[in-house]
């Protein structure tokens, strides 16, 4: 088992591996593979066997840029439709809680929001996976920016 195991490291070191989109693609190819099971279509498992390339193509490609670009807009549509679904809930899109929302099982009361003060050095912006709110420096340009509350990177012109 360890002659397997490194050379599966091996092989695997400096590829994309798999995200969310991936896992996406895992799953609707799954759902065709059980749905050929009963009605037996040529189409379906050509479909099947062209996901499952499509998968297996962005796990070992080494073009990280182009990977996460995909990714990040499959994230964008997917919260586009969360969001709509879910527009007069309170929480913090992370599902984890942080003592309100819908997610965390306290319903006692919520403090009152206290309005802070605009900073002219800083500006306010929302990340695209998970709408979370971060403050990032004015007039700096084009900057790499990684969100705190779910580790997505992105670049944004500030």
């Amino acid at each position: 088992m360890g002659k397997f195991s490194m050379w599966l490291q091996r092989i695997t070191y400096g590829r994309y591996g798999t995200d969310n989109l991936n896992k996406f693609l895992l799953t609707v190819s799954l759902i065709c593979i059980v749905a050929n099971v009963f009605i037996h279509s040529y189409a379906l498992r050509l479909l099947t066997v062209l996901l499952l390339i499509l998968v297996y193509c962005r796990m070992f490609s080494r073009n990280f840029p182009a990977r996460a670009r995909e990714n990040e807009r499959y994230l964008a549509m997917t919260n586009r439709f969360k969001r709509s679904n879910h527009s007069g809930s309170y929480s913090s899109g992370t599902g984890y809680g942080y003592g309100y929302g819908a997610n965390t099982g306290y319903s006692g009361p919520r403090p009152k929001a206290t309005k802070q003060k605009a900073d002219p050095n800083y500006k306010i912006l929302r990340c695209p996976a998970c709408s979370g709110k971060l403050r990032v420096p004015k007039g700096v340009g084009k900057i790499n920016i990684t969100c705190p509350h779910c580790n997505l990177k992105f670049v944004k012109k500030v």
